[in-house]
């Protein structure tokens, strides 16, 4: 996606590792600080923003998604260029299930995004002979776990 609101056209053949996060705003106060720096890794190809969604929750609600313009923001946030990045990749169970994870009157940003970095680093490699053969994502809480046990006790 670029600044003008326009998703960019970075189609190749092959993609990079698809990853997403969820982060939620407590009382919907939106900053404009995280898109920014979103902003910048897609304008220098470090990733592709694939998906942008705002999901609320209101009290005794359910879990929606909303636009940009349905956001309750203050006027020096402008987050029209986010507007309309939904590209369906995100579907009603994911939805459902970020809202079991949100708090009552708050607002949620969840981005699914290319690592494009990625395609770089094996291209490199692909010169020498090498080849792809998996990629994949780790849990965070797997991680922490597996650290934590190297760790002398």
């Amino acid at each position: 996606m670029s600044r003008d609101g326009a998703v960019t056209d970075e189609t190749t053949d092959e993609l990079a590792p698809i990853d997403f996060i969820v982060v939620e705003v407590p009382d919907g106060r939106v900053s404009p600080d995280g898109f920014e720096v979103l902003f910048d890794l897609a304008d220098r190809g470090v990733v592709r923003v694939l998906d942008v969604e705002f999901v609320t929750k209101p009290s005794g609600g359910a879990a929606t998604v909303v636009a940009v313009a349905d956001l309750d923001l203050p006027a020096e946030v402008d987050l029209r260029a986010w507007d309309g990045a939904s590209s369906g990749l995100l579907g009603a169970d994911d939805i459902a299930e970020i809202g079991s994870e949100l708090a009552p009157g708050s607002v949620a940003v969840a981005v699914v995004f290319e690592n494009r970095w990625v395609l770089g680093v094996v291209d490199a490699w692909r010169r020498h002979g090498a080849r792809l053969v998996a990629d994949g994502g780790l849990s965070p809480d797997d991680v922490v776990a597996a650290l934590d046990a190297t760790e002398p006790t």
